[in-house]
């Protein structure tokens, strides 16, 4: 997340900014979804991966149910889902 976060916001800031700037994090509204650091394309084919949410002000992970938490959420699960937060490891 620490490399993902730094790159995006020189990219969308166009220069290096201070961690209070970055912490804010303004690229991720560009984006439906984020997913970083998952073994990128296992993530796309293993059941078996856990999937994590990332909290952006701190860096932190937060375990998920995936699949399973989506459908206990009910009708639009997978609305409430990512309402939650949109960015994976």
């Amino acid at each position: 997340w620490e490399y993902t976060s730094t790159a995006m916001n020189y990219l969308y800031h166009e220069k290096l900014v201070d961690m209070e700037l970055q912490k804010k994090n303004e690229w991720l509204d560009l984006f439906d979804l984020v997913v970083v650091g998952a073994c990128k394309p296992a993530y796309l084919t293993d059941p078996h991966l856990n999937l994590f949410r990332v909290i952006p002000e701190d860096g932190t992970l937060k375990n998920t149910d995936g699949l399973f938490e989506i459908e206990s959420l009910g009708e639009n699960g997978s609305t409430k889902f990512l309402d939650q937060g949109k960015t994976f490891q």
